[in-house]
């Protein structure tokens, strides 16, 4: 790999351009702006540097897919990113134009920088490097890039299902988030699902003078009453069976965590809090974080929020709610058993909106993918990756776990303070190369594996 990264070090000034071109095209899937326009650089971008690609429309945004085929015996790796990216407003918190990227205090500034653009071109330029120092990739490479992460990846799913063959491959890589706090790689397995609700309770049929408190029903007082069915203080969810098919932990898993650095108070001052959160187990920030499933209130508005004072009786209440949820767990059944919840409490009169859900999923630490990331992460970095089964938020990974029935590792190349989906979103210099590093050594890590 010496010689890959000596390569990779000497084109660093090209590779910033041609990622430079990439990042000033518009892509927010949002508002279709330039969506399409930017799927065709890309695939243009990879023809230049070696992958064979080809535009697929959707019914929305174009899924760019990209491939080097090899040998049929070889293993293959499919890599995932997206394109498209967020609105960059409000404009006047940006410190330079969001689409003119520049370098300052050794990180790219711009939209998409590191959600996600950046870290895919990582690995389209790692393949290139390798193919320009050793003339071959002895392995297989697959690429699905999409236009509408940002919007929920409507149609990912969709695309994976018809295109199976096409997409079979023996594990998926993608890069997105970013590294630890304390500067350390990592090596992510899994996100969490969710499910998301709104629920709106109804009083009088108008909002009617607070004199009448004593006899009219406040649906407020309600709606908080039935808030507290549904979770306690210590974090407990008390919906009936909803821990019931949460997947047992691994020791390794569990192990892991263990090896996180964990400065308690320290993310305790930062949020300006005086303490967290018990759960099942114990207030462990970094074990529930990425272990446990919660009811979460996103939301709540009614009655009278202005200045000053206004005593009424409001006739409605609605609260959103975002359940995040852990493997194996099915947001179709939290979903119904929530329902049922309500019935059972007293609430059947309810209206209830379904906002939509996430599978959750998680690769386990064992499969030996896992371990060739961890190695070529190690080659590039210099230090060995930070492992976490999984992390809060939520995402496409179960689209090739579950649909495609393959392991999944998140990768990530940006730092901590990346400023994603915010004014002044950035990328570390350090990190995009180490990037492209850590694609050609998986490249080459890979190809010592058996299949």
């Amino acid at each position: 790999m010496e010689k890959i990264f000596q390569y990779i070090d000497q084109h660093k000034k090209e590779y910033l351009d041609e990622l430079f071109t990439f990042l000033r095209q518009k892509s927010i899937s949002t508002r279709d702006e330039g969506v399409s326009e930017c799927a065709e650089l890309l695939a243009e971008i990879m023809k230049k540097s070696g992958i064979e690609s080809k535009i697929y429309a959707t019914d929305r945004h174009p899924v760019v897919y990209g491939e080097s085929i090899n040998d049929e015996n070889a293993p293959t790796i499919l890599v995932y990113g997206h394109y498209d990216v967020q609105p960059p407003e409000p404009f006047e918190l940006w410190e330079s134009d969001p689409f003119q990227p520049e370098i300052r205090d050794g990180k790219i500034f711009g939209r998409g920088t590191s959600d996600n653009k950046s870290q895919l071109f990582a690995h389209i330029k790692g393949f290139e490097a390798y193919l320009r120092t050793q003339g071959k990739v002895p392995i297989n490479m697959k690429y699905i890039f999409e236009g509408e992460e940002e919007i929920g990846s409507p149609n990912l799913e969709v695309f994976a299902d018809g295109h199976k063959d096409l997409l079979k491959s023996d594990a998926a890589i993608f890069s997105d988030s970013h590294v630890h706090e304390s500067g350390k790689p990592m090596t992510i397995l899994g996100l969490k699902g969710m499910t998301y609700v709104e629920i709106t309770l109804y009083g009088a049929n108008r909002d009617v003078h607070s004199m009448k408190a004593p006899t009219v029903p406040n649906p407020v007082w309600r709606m908080i009453e039935l808030l507290s069915t549904l979770k306690g203080e210590d974090g407990l969810v008390k919906i009936d069976g909803f821990y019931d098919d949460v997947r047992p932990l691994l020791d390794l898993e569990i192990e892991a965590v263990k090896k996180i650095p964990l400065d308690k108070e320290a993310i305790m001052k930062d949020l300006g809090i005086t303490k967290l959160v018990q759960n099942r187990t114990g207030d462990h920030y970094y074990y529930n974080l990425i272990f446990e499933p919660t009811c979460n209130i996103a939301g709540i508005f009614g009655g009278f929020t202005g200045e000053g004072s206004k005593t009424i009786i409001p006739n409605k209440v609605t609260v959103k709610i975002d359940m995040r949820l852990v493997p194996d767990q099915d947001p179709d059944d939290i979903y119904e058993k929530f329902k049922k919840h309500l019935i059972k409490h007293g609430y059947g009169d309810a209206e209830v909106k379904h906002h939509g859900m996430i599978t959750p999923s998680r690769t386990p630490i064992d499969n030996p993918y896992v371990a060739v990331a961890n190695e070529a992460i190690t080659d590039a970095w210099g230090e060995e990756p930070l492992v976490f089964p999984g992390i809060g938020g939520a995402g496409p990974n179960y689209v090739f776990t579950r649909n495609l029935g393959i392991p999944c590792i998140v990768v990530p190349f940006a730092s901590a303070d990346q400023n994603n989906h915010a004014p002044n979103e950035n990328m570390s210099v350090n990190g995009f190369m180490n990037g492209i590093k850590t694609a050609a050594s998986i490249i080459d890590k890979v190809s010592k594996m058996r299949r």
